[in-house]
């Protein structure tokens, strides 16, 4: 595909909630490969809310060169004792996003909107939805649009206080989402789970599945050495979901595995949270941030996934099986993940089986590299090549339905 009237180039006005360069992280993976697959069409304004850890000036001509105009601004980080953040408690939409809207955005939003003809516009997190839900005559897609951590996050809470607020921060977000979906064309989501919680919200919604992927030529012919007994989690400390599935892991599962292979290590990948505690059992490893974590995912003998919590879809996953990099989960962990061949990821929802499992891998050599080879084989189907073209026929589709209703009138 490429055009989407007689061939010309829509313009597109794009608001996104993280820098997507470099991508190496989850969501910089998938903005990036958006990116790239929009560019290579359409003509993009964009309008970025720099995360903390941007490397604004080192990625910012790299980031301008993929598009026709790009505006920067820092993001707001939630912060629950703030102001703001307090009277939210007393907005009708989440109080976290009542504290991190800017109003220098929405400005900016202002201008743009008035200087241009936009053909479509994209929010891509939710937070980008507070500065285009109001701009009218123009198609509008909310993309990767996520409910089951808010969910997860009322199902295990056991402080009757803190379970109250986390409802009602559940019903002011499944509210906003409703009240959106009138004015967006379409949600898109990473899962069929992620769907299916989004229908039961906004039945009227159009919800388009486009996974998150990978680009499978980048892991092809990466050399190195394989490390015995050697394990790793790549996901970064900093988020509260992979350090709770690091505590699970050392204080229920890490033991029983030592226990049957003493030498057994784990390396922890990402960047460290300041001023937070981390496990730090015997034979565990935080490497700190590392630009390219491929050769360390290729020398591991396995990689663990011992999540509780969280949603979409996990890349840390895929770019271990595009390796052959047998992976053991926790159903949560692989949760919106789907092979044709279930022996590509071996879940195990136990401390006592998840131990067993890894045991079991590191045990057997010949276990490792079928597992390894299924899992090259089943990744296939979260190539990137595949999923951006089904991202490009969802916004070709909006642009051309706006294109008949325009013709119409």
């Amino acid at each position: 595909m490429g055009g989407w009237k007689g061939g010309e180039m829509a313009r597109i006005l794009w608001v996104m909630g993280w820098f997507p360069l470099p991508p190496d992280k989850g969501v910089r993976i998938r903005l990036a490969q958006l990116l790239d697959t929009l560019a290579a069409h359409h003509q993009l304004t964009l309008i970025v809310l720099a995360d903390p850890e941007a490397e604004i000036e080192r990625y910012r001509g790299e980031l301008a060169a993929r598009c026709e105009d790009l505006h920067i601004f820092p993001r707001r980080e939630f912060q629950p004792a703030r102001w703001r953040a307090i009277r939210g408690f007393f907005s009708t939409i989440p109080r976290w996003l009542v504290d991190v809207e800017l109003p220098e955005v929405h400005a900016r939003v202002r201008q743009l909107w008035q200087e241009r003809a936009f053909d479509l516009v994209i929010a891509s997190q939710l937070p980008s939805a507070l500065y285009v839900r109001n701009l009218n005559g123009v198609p509008k897609i909310l993309d990767e649009v996520e409910c089951g951590l808010f969910l997860d996050q009322v199902r295990t809470a056991r402080n009757p206080l803190r379970r109250a607020r986390r409802l009602l921060m559940w019903w002011k977000h499944a509210r906003f989402l409703r009240a959106l979906s009138r004015d967006f064309a379409a949600y898109t989501v990473v899962s069929d789970v992620e769907a299916r919680i989004l229908r039961r919200i906004a039945p009227e919604a159009r919800v388009a599945v486009i996974p998150n992927g990978i680009d499978l030529a980048r892991y092809q012919g990466i050399e190195a050495t394989p490390e015995p007994d050697t394990l790793i989690f790549t996901g970064a400390p900093t988020y509260w979901a992979n350090r709770d599935a690091l505590s699970f892991f050392a204080e229920a599962i890490w033991p029983r595995i030592r226990q049957h292979r003493p030498t057994v290590r784990l390396w922890i990948t990402g960047r460290l949270p300041e001023g937070i505690t981390l496990p730090r059992p015997p034979g565990w490893l935080y490497t700190g941030y590392l630009e390219d974590i491929r050769p360390w995912v290729a020398r591991a003998w396995a990689m663990v996934t011992p999540l509780r919590f969280g949603g979409g879809t996990r890349l840390k996953i895929l770019e271990a099986m595009a390796l052959g990099t047998p992976v053991i989960s926790t159903p949560k962990g692989a949760e919106g993940l789907e092979f044709r061949d279930p022996g590509a990821v071996t879940i195990a929802g136990e401390p006592h089986t998840f131990a067993r499992a890894v045991v079991d891998l590191l045990e057997d050599p010949d276990r490792r590299a079928r597992q390894g080879r299924i899992a090259r084989e089943a990744v296939r189907d979260y190539d990137w090549a595949r999923l951006g073209e089904r991202y490009l026929q969802l916004v070709e589709q909006v642009l051309h339905e706006r294109n008949r209703a325009t013709t119409i009138a």
